[in-house]
């Protein structure tokens, strides 16, 4: 049986079904679509009637999508997306902009090596538009796979499906524990990991690799005394942690690239553990399938001579 689905769906068929499988509700669809309820219910009747199937099923407070229509669904939103990227490079293309780059990139990636790639690579490209997003890691790989960006740039800390992604390493990166000028251990000539343990921390969020590093490392060392010197803080924003180790003796661990940046600018400086809590290469993931275009091609390749030029 076929179904041809390039005669039988349109453009509004799709957006019905989209919203409908978010909201979950008939007349707050045909709100949304500026449609009344009695059209969206003939509307979702007659694509059931040329499909064969049934979308969704119909209780006394909402609509349930069925095992076909969470399928649909799902094709709806990415055909969808597909046509807002459409209408963004056409819009581009009108206002002089003949070529797009998105890249998704994890906070962890060093900023010295972005930027100084976006510039060489804005020099060779004048025409080409660049734009990056800081995202969690979880939401980049779902961008990348969905093709809402081009390229992502993380750590290597997390499962890819190698048939369908392309990972590039770019540089080694590891962990580097930041203080205030004048916390007590910087006169410690050796610090060990229960001096570390026994400070407070500012922790990053739970489901980045370091934080299992840290949490394994004061619930082995830390004592039940230290609990006078104050409570650890946990927060995703850099701003925030860098001003809490300047004006308290709290610690803080993150990557090595971006602590050198803050120990040229800020009043900070590392303290140096027994042995590195974290290291791994930094890299550039792409997806198989999608043929490097020569924008692409030439802002990986600045990716790389940063990479080598700043974080060695």
């Amino acid at each position: 049986m076929t179904l041809n689905l390039q005669r039988v769906l349109t453009i509004k068929q799709l957006r019905l079904v989209s919203v409908l499988g978010r909201e979950l509700n008939l007349s707050r669809c045909a709100e949304l679509l500026h449609s009344t309820q009695p059209a969206a219910s003939r509307a979702l009747a007659q694509l059931e009637s040329h499909l064969r199937v049934h979308l969704f099923q119909r209780t006394t407070k909402r609509m349930v999508p069925t095992v076909a229509g969470l399928s649909l669904i799902q094709h709806a939103n990415r055909v969808l997306a597909e046509i807002d990227l459409a209408e963004e490079d056409l819009l581009g293309l009108s206002g002089g902009v003949h070529a797009e780059i998105r890249v998704g990139v994890l906070a962890s990636f060093s900023p010295a090596v972005l930027a100084r790639a976006m510039a060489l690579s804005r020099d060779m490209l004048p025409e080409v538009m660049f734009t990056a997003q800081m995202l969690p890691l979880e939401v980049l790989y779902e961008q990348l796979i969905d093709g809402r960006i081009d390229l992502m740039l993380s750590h290597a800390e997390l499962r890819v499906d190698l048939n369908l992604v392309e990972v590039i390493p770019l540089y080694e990166e590891h962990s580097t524990i930041l203080a205030g000028l004048d916390h007590r251990l910087h006169k410690k000539k050796r610090v060990s990991w229960s001096d570390l343990a026994q400070e407070a921390w500012v922790l990053p969020p739970t489901h980045t690799p370091l934080r299992p590093k840290i949490d394994r490392m004061l619930s082995v060392h830390r004592s039940s005394e230290r609990l006078s010197r104050g409570s650890d803080v946990q927060t995703d924003s850099s701003l925030l942690a860098l001003q809490l180790i300047c004006q308290t003796p709290m610690l803080w661990a993150i990557a090595h690239q971006q602590a050198k940046q803050f120990e040229n600018s800020v009043k900070v400086r590392a303290i140096a553990p027994p042995e590195e809590m974290l290291r791994g290469p930094m890299c550039c993931f792409r997806l198989r399938q999608e043929q490097m275009n020569t924008p692409q091609s030439v802002f990986l390749g600045c990716l790389k001579d940063s990479s080598v030029s700043i974080a060695g």
